[in-house]
């Protein structure tokens, strides 16, 4: 009997340990890198590296076709948001995933990487583990310089005189910033700019990121921010993102890998919208990385509620590298680059009141859709983004970008 009994123990240990492996085995998306991914989804990757004229080593990737044909169309960059990277545009399967959905479409399709982040850590003087000058940037460079050298290289490899352009967050950001300057020349470059959950205005954001910027702390941001952060890459500790989880969490029961993460925390933990089996695959990859300085300058958004370069906190400051005692302005009313824009109604990043003022001051808007449920993050990872926002987005952007 006792030999019986050890029989079926050994067959149940037996099933048991081949079945959970099975069963706990990680989405192998969680250790690849964006190259990997790409390729494993049946479609062709290249990597690039892009100089800025400050010296940062951009990392580029580019899908040039879909997986049924061979033929190259019409380029397309799509760039991400903040703490985010390229990867972001194709974590979801193809059919759900932007960056793969345009190349089936027909576009030759850019990911771009803005300096700082996992694939743009490079610079041909400044080493980012050493050299607090590497970050020494906010997104007014990635505006003026990372965005322009990025159209200009792709422009020059493809042989094409203008591009679409499609950003989330502060893809979007930049994209006013430096589509919208008088004296911009790139601008004249791109045909089509879709907007996805736009940022300009962070007056009214329901982030958690405005507790870091709160009144309290209002004329010593910078020397908070510092304190709390070092002067380099932010790097957020467990205590921070703990007292940070407490807002973003409060009394929902959500998945602990979401509220540990700064990137939920900040842009909302709500997974409604999300394949909740992807999520180990979006917390392998984000956050991924940018400076100190740019989280500041966000902070400094949602203090002042305007779309300015960043505040050195004193004029004379101002002075020295503006030439002016206070920050410039980004006005986008003079933009004329023919603009669709997608915005949602529980965003916590763009929040609804700040993206009327882009609505009610943009010329050159050519489409607008508003998605009531959605959060920030659902544009580029909601199982319903491929019908909600990609399907029109695709078609408007024909109509001032064809694929060929």
């Amino acid at each position: 009997m006792m030999l019986v009994v050890l029989c079926l123990f050994l067959l149940f240990s037996t099933c048991h340990s081949r079945s959970l492996p099975q069963l706990q085995r990680p989405d192998p998306d969680c250790d690849y890198n964006i190259t990997q991914i790409i390729q494993s989804k049946g479609y062709p990757c290249e990597e690039h590296k892009v100089i800025t004229n400050d010296g940062y080593i951009l990392g580029v990737f580019r899908i040039p076709h879909g997986r049924n044909s061979s033929s190259t169309g019409r380029p397309v960059l799509l760039q991400h948001g903040l703490l985010d990277s390229a990867t972001t545009w194709v974590m979801n399967f193809p059919h759900q995933s932007l960056g793969y959905i345009l190349a089936d479409a027909g576009y030759d399709v850019w990911l771009g990487n803005m300096r700082g982040n996992y694939y743009s850590r490079a610079h041909v003087k400044y080493n980012p583990d050493h050299d607090e000058a590497f970050w020494d940037f906010s997104w007014d460079e990635m505006a003026k310089d990372d965005l322009p050298s990025m159209i200009y290289y792709i422009l020059n490899v493809t042989k094409y005189e203008q591009i679409g352009y499609i950003g989330h967050s502060q893809g979007t950001m930049i994209a006013f910033a430096e589509f919208s300057r008088p004296d911009s020349v790139v601008r004249n470059n791109v045909s089509f700019y879709g907007s996805l959950a736009p940022v300009v205005h962070v007056g009214h954001i329901e982030s958690p990121l405005k507790y870091l910027a709160s009144a309290t702390i209002m004329k010593d941001l910078e020397l908070y921010w510092h304190l709390l952060f070092g002067r380099n890459e932010f790097l957020p500790s467990s205590y921070i993102i703990k007292w940070l989880g407490t807002f973003a969490c409060g009394e929902f029961i959500i998945d602990r890998v979401v509220c540990d993460n700064i990137f939920f925390i900040l842009f909302g933990p709500e997974k409604k919208n999300l394949n909740e089996t992807r999520i180990p695959v979006y917390a392998s990859h984000v956050p991924d990385g940018t400076s100190v300085k740019n989280m500041i300058h966000f902070a400094q958004g949602v203090q002042t509620n305007a779309f300015q370069a960043y505040d050195y906190g004193s004029p004379e400051k101002n002075q020295l590298h503006y030439n002016q005692t206070t920050p410039p302005q980004y006005s986008i009313r003079s933009m004329k680059v023919p603009t669709a824009i997608f915005s949602g109604g529980e965003d916590w990043l763009a929040d609804p009141s700040d993206v009327n003022y882009i609505i009610d001051n943009i010329q050159s808007l050519v489409y607008k859709k508003y998605i009531p449920n959605y959060n920030h993050i659902d544009f580029i990872w909601a199982l319903t983004a491929s019908q909600l926002v990609y399907v029109d987005l695709l078609d408007v952007m024909k109509k001032y970008h064809p694929p060929n």
